[in-house]
């Protein structure tokens, strides 16, 4: 073995290695500590036993930004391999351990919030041992925690090619036009045009719904009438409730308003446009068997959602 490896597997620990590897991957002491919760005194101080005991610079600041020494470079991608396959053994262990004061940690879009807590009481009734973990973001969140591996899956809009992640569809997730229940519109057999000069209710600006309504109205060359943009799927439900405008949403997130004829399905040519939830977790990842249990009934419950969506239709 080298001398500098043999150095480093003598002297260097793990836990420098994960700040070193933190600091490298968001180009920013700060951001690595308040990752790892720690401060950023400390962050420096493991990164100097690191350069101390290798005799030579492992990053570089020009200005605000810190970037990487060729040795750098070298240790980073060893640092990957070594904590990666820690996380694996890790992995498999807890799949060893099964449900033995285990814990299940999904994150999901905000859309599939509404049925993905009946899921987990579901579970948590068959495995009260088991603690389930729920984080509910927009699509922006969701990538960062996916790019991080923060949890053992995700239920997220279709995933780009780009994710580095094993995929499948779950549920269908119709988008159409709703409406206040006494808007005048309703009843009525519409084409897109017609919606022209109706005030419309938009999604804020990173949210998984937004980026698919804009591809949409992209395809129709429709531009709406924005009134407000609105941060959340609940602001949406107000808004439609108070009618203060027309809008493009997830049917199913508003499935009991639209029951209780609150809330109505506007008649309009084109809709609804099916899209669909996907669960995905990093490929390679090794599921837990209480992961793996909680899959199984969100499958269930998806095809379950998914018929009671095209009944509405």
């Amino acid at each position: 073995m080298p001398e500098k490896i043999s150095l480093l597997a003598r002297s260097a620990t793990l836990r420098q290695l994960q700040v070193f590897e933190s600091i490298a991957r968001h180009s920013s002491f700060s951001r690595a500590a308040e990752e790892l919760h720690l401060t950023q005194p400390t962050v420096s101080m493991q990164v100097k036993k690191l350069v101390d005991l290798l005799e030579t610079p492992l990053f570089e600041q020009i200005g605000r930004k810190v970037y990487l020494t060729d040795a750098g470079k070298v240790l980073y991608d060893s640092a990957n391999v070594i904590l990666n396959q820690l996380s694996i053994a890790e992995q498999k262990i807890n799949h060893l351990k099964g449900f033995s004061g285990g814990s299940v940690s999904l994150s999901v879009i905000s859309t599939a919030q509404y049925f993905v807590p009946k899921v987990i009481h579901e579970f948590t009734q068959s495995y009260p041992d088991v603690t389930v973990l729920l984080r509910v973001g927009n699509k922006e969140t969701l990538l960062d925690r996916i790019a991080k591996n923060v949890d053992d899956f995700y239920l997220l809009g279709q995933p780009t090619e780009e994710l580095n992640v094993e995929s499948s569809q779950l549920a269908v997730n119709p988008l159409a036009f709703v409406a206040n229940s006494n808007h005048p519109l309703v009843g009525k057999k519409l084409n897109i045009e017609d919606l022209a000069d109706e005030p419309f209710l938009m999604r804020e600006t990173g949210s998984g719904i937004r980026s698919q309504v804009e591809k949409v109205f992209q395809e129709f060359e429709f531009q709406p009438q924005i009134k407000m943009v609105l941060g959340g799927n609940e602001a949406i439900r107000l808004g439609l409730l108070q009618n203060l405008g027309i809008t493009v949403a997830s049917v199913p997130t508003l499935m009991e308003e639209i029951t209780q004829g609150r809330i109505s399905i506007l008649d309009v040519k084109g809709f609804p446009i099916n899209r669909h939830w996907y669960l995905a977790y990093p490929r390679g990842k090794v599921l837990s068997i209480a992961a793996e249990k909680m899959i199984e009934l969100l499958r269930i419950e998806g095809e379950k959602l998914s018929q009671k969506a095209f009944n509405e239709f």
